[in-house]
């Protein structure tokens, strides 16, 4: 039966590749029937291709600036519309913009509504791209000003380093972007009878759900609205396609757009798929009402159309036009409703009550797309991991967290009866609190793939050092905590010493929880340190202390003044 089984896994993936080149070749077959075909695939290709190039292009030249503009800009509603609109219009792909986003939203940088707000924005400004097309792409030869853009992009993209090689990647992507359009226009020229749907240009309601459902399928298989509404430009320049079908395939581009934010939420955390969630239902209700409002809307567009004096054959700019009014008419309708959307979502999607101990909280995989979002994922899980390391060096000097972080420690907390069976092994703490949060931190930093500033580099050594320092102090703990339980009792020759050290290292770490100095940490235990010095050997002298103990208090003393030197470095370092 298992060999059996394992027989049938290794046979599926051959089954899949076998399904695939036979796919492949079919392709092959079509295109080299149909030249037409095989032009318009060529520009559809080089245009996607080119969205790419751009995309990166604008990473790596924003440096972390496109991530902090966008930020600042979600702390009001009509704000971050407007900026999420210029920011989408700027570089084109409303699908960057709604991965940032979730991304802020992942690492806590910003709350639900203005993260709503700003997905709200990228579909305006997404409807750029259409005016672009219409007014430039279909009407000028752009294949002259891409090869100048091609040969630059490519020379630079293997010559050049740094933000020149980011200037390079905008000129080549700019230029496929040109190419691809040319091609386009050029396969739908010569493919005169592939695409002849003035038979389902009639009034009949299931004709518009048809095509919305076109535009979304187009734009789910090419992951580019941009690239659905071109070819739909295309073909109505070109006669090929009827205008209000046209309109009705906008709408579908539009709802096709969520997929990549549901895909994108697939993998990341509740946060992410609120935002999602709230991605769907705008596109979803303005789709709704823009279908139910089509032919009025088509009216409106040539009312409007009439006074700024466009042509009435005009039809790619009234397209253009059409996919911004409904766009705006969605976000008048739904933006009243923001807060009870985000409500609505974080009761649907609700955090877990409680993280499992070895879980991270923030290192969302969202976050890794865009270099602020995944510095600032890494501060909130290094601080996570601190506020975890504070509570583990209370049980390294015997005392509850509550009795030191937070208020002053008091004298008659560490004077209490010590019972050994209350306090777990730290070592074993470490490893089911500390430990697995440290792997997935350095783990998160070592997946940050995108263009770093120099300052966000510095940041993200601090905290790694920082983190690291924690974890030493820790480790000093276990030892610390194994010679206090063993001198723990009442009677003990120890007992006085080690409760002076264990009320200092409680004022430490209570200062350090506060946020003080490094030196304000260091010194209550440097004290007590100095203290005992002399008194052990004033002791030693009287021969009222064992030899042998006095080296174990030397010894706890020496490990609780280096465990408290770095957790004062750590305080300095910031």
């Amino acid at each position: 039966m298992a060999g059996a089984m394992a027989a049938d896994t290794t046979q599926r993936p051959e089954k899949q590749r076998h399904l695939e080149l036979l796919g492949l070749a079919a392709a092959a077959a079509l295109l080299f029937s149909r030249p037409d075909l095989a032009t318009l695939a060529t520009g559809l290709g080089l245009f996607l291709w080119g969205m790419s190039h751009l995309e990166e292009a604008i990473k790596r030249l924003s440096g972390g600036t496109l991530d902090r503009w966008l930020h600042g800009a979600t702390r009001s509603p009509w704000r971050a519309i407007g900026v999420g609109a210029l920011a989408t219009a700027v570089v084109q792909s409303s699908s960057l913009i709604t991965l940032l986003a979730m991304s802020f939203v992942s690492a806590g940088l910003v709350a639900l509504p203005g993260a709503i707000a700003l997905l709200f924005g990228a579909n305006l400004g997404t409807t750029t791209g259409a005016w672009l097309i219409a007014s430039f792409g279909l009407r000028f030869d752009l294949a002259q000003y891409a090869m100048p853009l091609l040969a630059l992009g490519l020379l630079g993209r293997y010559r050049l380093s740094g933000p020149q090689a980011g200037i390079a990647a905008l000129l080549l992507g700019i230029g496929l972007l040109f190419l691809g359009i040319d091609f386009m226009k050029l396969g739908f020229e010569t493919w005169r009878d592939g695409l002849a749907l003035d038979g389902l240009a009639g009034d009949r309601l299931w004709h518009w759900p048809l095509f919305v459902l076109v535009g979304i399928v187009a734009t789910v298989v090419m992951q580019s609205s941009h690239a659905t509404l071109l070819l739909t430009l295309a073909a109505l320049a070109s006669g090929q396609l009827p205008y209000l079908p046209a309109l009705a395939i906008a709408i579908g581009a539009n709802v096709g757009t969520t997929v990549t934010a549901v895909l994108g939420a697939l993998s990341s955390g509740v946060a992410a798929r609120r935002l999602a969630g709230a991605h769907v239902i705008f596109n979803l209700a303005t789709a709704a009402v823009a279908l139910a409002l089509l032919v009025p809307l088509a009216w409106l567009v040539d009312a409007i159309a009439e006074v700024v004096g466009m042509t009435a054959t005009a039809w790619p700019l009234k397209l253009a036009l059409f996919h911004t009014l409904f766009n705006l008419l969605g976000i008048v309708l739904m933006l009243p409703w923001i807060p009870q959307l985000a409500n609505l979502l974080e009761r649907r999607f609700t955090e877990p009550a409680r993280l499992p101990h070895s879980q991270a909280r923030y290192l969302d995989s969202a976050a890794l797309n865009h270099a602020d979002t995944a510095v600032a994922a890494m501060e909130q899980e290094c601080r996570r991991l601190d506020r975890r390391a504070y509570h583990l060096l209370c049980s390294a000097i015997l005392m509850p967290s509550a009795e030191v972080i937070g208020h002053a420690p008091e004298r008659h907390s560490v004077s209490a009866a010590i019972d050994p069976d209350v306090w777990p092994p730290l070592n074993a703490r470490y490893h089911e609190r500390i430990k697995p949060i440290l792997t997935e931190i350095l783990a998160f930093q070592a997946r940050i793939d995108v263009p770093l500033t120099e300052a966000q580099q510095a940041r993200l050594a601090l905290l790694q050092a920082h983190t690291l320092r924690m974890v030493e102090a820790v480790r000093f703990g276990e030892v610390l905590q194994r010679s206090l339980l063993r001198h723990g009792a009442r009677v003990s020759p120890l007992r006085e010493a080690h409760d002076d050290l264990r009320m200092a290292v409680a004022i430490g770490l209570n200062r350090l929880a506060a946020e003080e100095s490094g030196l304000s940490i260091i010194t209550p235990i440097e004290e007590v340190r100095r203290h005992w010095q002399n008194e052990l050997a004033r002791r030693l002298r009287e021969h009222r202390l064992d030899p042998w103990l006095a080296s174990s208090l030397m010894n706890d003393l020496h490990q609780a003044s280096r465990m408290m030197a770095v957790l004062g470095e750590t305080a300095s370092a910031g």
